[in-house]
């Protein structure tokens, strides 16, 4: 029979591990809605991917913007990266996630295939990691921030 201690540390483990897992889940719909966005363009699913931020949430993707609070990814979403977007799919993996109560850290990689706008546009990769930061909130674990940096390939 364990003791209350051991009680306790299996307790705290158990929702370390619910954590990571929900976080998990909520940047695979972070993949998922940013395809939609680009897919199928709308205000439903710019607000969905909007939805998964914070309401103060930065979205930083380096040469392609930086976006800060409800508003702004919203728009960003619905009428700012898909006039340079036809299509696109992303891969996210590799992540090690740190849980701290009711906030986490945490570092994926990436790659995103993706089809600019434009009539004679080629398919192009990008590699790439995400670097976050999550908030527990009522709603359940949400993205506070998101930074994002580029890989290049040797040559």
């Amino acid at each position: 029979m364990p003791n209350d201690q051991e009680i306790h540390s299996i307790r705290k483990h158990v929702k370390v591990l619910v954590a990571r897992e929900a976080i998990k889940e909520l940047k695979t719909q972070y993949a998922r809605r940013s395809d939609a966005v680009f897919n199928t363009p709308s205000h439903e699913s710019a607000v969905a991917l909007a939805d998964l931020f914070t309401d103060d949430g930065v979205l930083n993707l380096g040469p392609f913007g930086s976006f800060s609070g409800r508003a702004e990814l919203i728009n960003a979403f619905e009428n700012v990266l898909p006039q340079g977007t036809k299509w696109s799919t992303h891969y996210i993996v590799n992540p090690t996630i740190r849980v701290n109560g009711q906030t986490a850290e945490a570092s994926w990689y990436y790659l995103i295939q993706s089809l600019p706008a434009g009539e004679d546009a080629s398919l192009i990769q990008f590699f790439g990691g995400y670097d976050d930061q999550y908030v527990k909130t009522n709603d359940g674990w949400k993205i506070k921030q998101t930074d994002t940096s580029f890989f290049t390939p040797p040559s």
